[in-house]
């Protein structure tokens, strides 16, 4: 395979413009196209899902519990809010011995936990009729936390933070607060897929916080990256440049929540036939991994009105980092940059040995983001491991920890079951349960390619090099074929052949349009980013106006 590196570097901008809006566009105009396909089904497009715009107050506020707000300043001078549950449903308040902190995952917000409350599969609304006293996090730069001492979200330095910032400084002064607002000299962590990572951060770099951690808890723990399966990971060596060109264009926000996104959900995600090939298969289950037996479809146009809700470009780029360099370990500036700050020219990894806190990690067998290899690698250096287990459910994909119709027998039960255990004020840690020396690497998670197609793979000789389309068109079948669990039974064989042969017909519009958007530039012959972006603004609206709506987007 040879990669075409001019037409690569040629399109850097392009891409970099195009992130925030392609998706969506490249959605609207596949709507008729699927709606033909399918006619045996009634389109209805325009059916808006009466919760998509509350927020997470007002979702916890509708589901009959209550809720405070409180605002924390990091060392750094972030503002972030954070949501507190401090009363179940009857108005009675805490009766265990210690609070619960969650953390989000990335691109997302305190809205993660609490829109499943709708359906009563809510893990935080649960953990306050157990009695606990439970807090949400919101990490900086996302929907609720864009508030500084001194900056605006328009400028530039306030989106210049990576993972480490987050761990660094968000958690800190997050739990602080938690401890001295409750009276408590520790807490129980729970994190979800990023909430893990930051929080691994911040005990290796501020271990005087160990102490103050009763328990935590990780769901889809992420620390390193290299065995990801998620097509995702073809992004990588794009990361830094696209990094650049968003710092370039917009200050370095990523995928802000806007009103675009809102109709976005409500229209496509909420009509049937869309919402099915477009929001479900094609979109959260090509990158979480597919699971058609018990994904909860009837939440998808709330998922996706909350989500995603930015982030700085810096943290892309740092994940894309960890798989790249197939390491734990800090945000890499370049050799100069790094000299500077760490007095070394390579980013120093994170010490995961020096933690010394009763962890928890679980996670599913068809997680294409947090692979089961990855995952044991860093049972590997955790030195005080409680358990190790995965979900009872051979298809559980990345998003399942939250948003399965089975989240309470799989996920939550069983963390409700860890907290009751280490919240007794006589608990200590024992060393890891039974469970944990079973929970090896096995074949029936592996994801393979089930027509025996293989990805083409990059020389040695071009290993600085990154793909372009040509590659990803030429290995499209492979890509999409990896990253389908192995079936168990052959009913579930005829679904995934369905699943991939929908995910190919998508992904190979999207190619084609981001072929046409390159060659329609070049003939026009516009090397101007602002122009670019105005021209993409101008083709979103244009997209919206056909389907019945004018639409502005914020960003």
């Amino acid at each position: 395979m040879t990669i075409n590196m001019e037409n690569s570097v040629s399109r850097y901008t392009l891409i970099a413009v195009l992130f925030q809006h392609l998706i969506i566009v490249l959605l609207f105009s596949l709507v008729p196209a699927i709606a033909m396909n399918n006619t045996t089904t009634a389109p209805t497009a325009g059916i808006l899902h009466e919760n998509i715009s509350l927020s997470t107050v007002d979702i916890i506020k509708e589901n009959g519990y209550a809720v405070e707000v409180h605002n924390v300043i990091t060392e750094d001078g972030y503002i972030l809010e954070l949501h507190r549950m401090p009363k179940n449903k009857s108005g009675k308040g805490p009766t265990r011995n210690h609070p619960v902190f969650l953390h989000h995952a990335f691109l997302s917000t305190s809205a993660e936990w609490v829109i499943s409350g709708f359906e009563n599969k809510s893990l935080c609304m649960q953990l306050v009729d157990d009695g606990y006293d439970v807090w949400l996090a919101n990490s900086r730069g996302n929907t609720y936390s864009r508030k500084h001492v001194s900056m605006t979200y328009k400028q530039k330095a306030f989106w210049n933070f990576s993972l480490h910032e987050i761990g660094k400084y968000d958690l800190p002064a997050s739990i602080d607060y938690i401890l001295i607002k409750t009276n408590a000299s520790q807490l129980h962590y729970i994190g979800y897929s990023m909430g893990t990572t930051v929080f691994f951060i911040m005990a290796s770099e501020k271990p005087e916080y160990q102490p103050k951690i009763r328990s935590q808890i990780s769901l889809a723990p992420v620390a390193y990256l290299s065995k990801i399966k998620s097509p995702i990971k073809y992004l990588a060596p794009y990361a830094k440049t696209i990094n650049i060109k968003f710092a370039q264009l917009w200050n370095g926000m990523l995928l802000p929540h806007s009103r675009l996104r809102t109709f976005f959900a409500s229209t496509v995600c909420g009509n049937k036939i869309t919402q099915k090939f477009i929001c479900q298969r094609s979109m959260i289950f090509f990158v979480s991994g597919s699971d058609p037996r018990y994904f909860n479809t009837k939440i998808i146009p709330l998922i996706m009105g909350h989500f995603p809700s930015g982030t700085s470009s810096m943290v892309v780029e740092h994940f894309a980092q960890l798989k790249l360099k197939d390491s734990f370990s800090q945000y890499d500036y370049g050799a100069a940059e790094n000299l500077q700050r760490y007095n070394v020219t390579e980013a120093p990894s994170y010490n995961l040995k020096s933690i010394h806190v009763p962890i928890t990690l679980i996670y599913g067998k068809n997680d294409l983001v947090a692979d089961v290899e990855d995952v044991m690698r860093l049972k590997d250096q955790l030195p005080q491991l409680m358990d190790v287990f995965s979900v009872d459910n051979p298809y559980c994909n990345h998003v399942d920890f939250l948003f399965s119709v089975k989240v309470n027998e799989h996920v939550n039960d069983p963390v409700k079951g860890i907290l009751r255990k280490t919240d007794a004020m006589g608990w200590r840690y024992s060393g890891p349960s039974p469970s944990a020396g079973g929970s090896q690497v096995t074949g029936d998670c592996d994801c393979a390619p089930t027509n025996g197609t293989t990805v083409n793979p990059i020389s040695a000789s071009d290993s600085n090099l990154v793909p372009d389309l040509d590659y990803f068109a030429e290995n499209l079948d492979a890509i999409i074929a990896s990253a389908m669990p192995r079936t168990v039974g052959h009913d579930d064989e005829v679904d995934f052949v369905r699943e991939r042969e929908l995910q190919k017909f998508v992904f190979g519009k999207l190619i084609e349009f981001v072929n046409s958007a390159a060659n329609n530039r070049r003939r026009n012959g516009s090397n101007d980013e602002s122009s670019g972006r105005t021209n993409i603004q101008k083709l979103t609206e244009k997209s919206a106006h056909v389907h019945g709506s004018k639409v502005n987007d914020q960003t």
